[in-house]
């Protein structure tokens, strides 16, 4: 069984994707999300992991747009605690560093580093793990990067600072397990449900209507937030996870009420994800 992730060998990604899945599967790195969901819909992959939201940098809003677009079903869900490092070629010290590439998010995530550190240049880069191996390969003195101490052992770097983050211990990503097709929904272990939903009409209250089905019904509305619709200037889909699945009667209920005044995507029904750490 192959798994797809974004990054490079040693990115949170694939560490996800090995706590979900198991070490005995074949982890693919891929450059770009949107590769990533061609290969599992053209069934290249058997299975898809990708970061949804970060606690302390919000969402990765690419990947709730290539949901929408692809519409492959969320199968499994896990969290996983971020625990950055400065990285860089052996010898090398945070004095002797002029610029330091990763991922925009990890950049965000250690924004305090470089408020305290103005003199060394923060540039992203496509991936955690890939800013190291570049480093490794190229041999790049003066640049570090920011990723997992796996990442710099994996790549023969030398770890300069660690935790490096703003908020130690307090920052963990959600990812999402994705494949091709579908898979029953089982009533007793699908604890979590993803949707999308588009309100029918663009009138007062219209949201607040859509909400109100999940308070009547006594559903869980455990996080919502918007999205631009593409080709619809000022309209807006909502995304939103709820607790149970719609074989529950409750969810049903929401569900079918909901689909009255809007157009509803379900986008998967899964366990809800544990909290583990970085580990390959």
């Amino acid at each position: 069984m192959r798994i797809a992730f974004q990054g490079r060998h040693g990115a949170y990604s694939e560490s996800a994707a090995l706590h979900l899945f198991g070490k005995n599967m074949e982890t693919v790195p891929i450059d770009t999300f949107g590769e990533l969901h061609k290969m599992v819909q053209n069934a290249e992959v058997d299975y898809a992991v990708i970061p949804m939201e970060n606690s302390t940098a919000g969402s990765v809003w690419e990947n709730y747009d290539l949901l929408l677009r692809y519409r492959l079903p969320i199968i499994g869900e896990i969290k996983i605690q971020i625990d950055h490092c400065l990285i860089a070629l052996k010898g090398e010290k945070i004095e002797t560093l002029t610029k330091v590439i990763s991922h925009p998010q990890a950049l965000e995530q250690c924004s305090g580093f470089f408020e305290k550190n103005p003199q060394i240049e923060k540039k992203p880069f496509f991936d955690t793990a890939g800013s190291v191996e570049r480093i490794a390969r190229k041999q790049l003195k003066g640049v570090g990067g920011i990723a997992s101490a796996f990442a710099a052992e994996f790549y023969g770097l030398e770890v300069l600072k660690s935790p490096l983050a703003n908020f130690p211990g307090a920052n963990s990503t959600r990812f999402f397990a994705i494949q091709k097709e579908p898979v029953p929904i089982d009533r007793a272990l699908h604890t979590k449900t993803s949707i999308a939903f588009i309100a029918g009409k663009n009138v007062p209250g219209a949201l607040h209507a859509c909400l109100g089905c999940f308070a009547k019904h006594d559903v869980d509305l455990i996080r919502i937030e918007s999205r631009p619709k593409s080709g619809s200037p000022w309209e807006y889909v909502f995304y939103a996870d709820f607790a149970g699945n719609p074989l529950q009667k409750n969810v049903e209920q929401a569900l079918q009420e909901l689909k009255t005044m809007a157009e509803v995507i379900l986008l998967g029904s899964y366990a809800r994800g544990e909290n583990k750490g970085v580990e390959f």
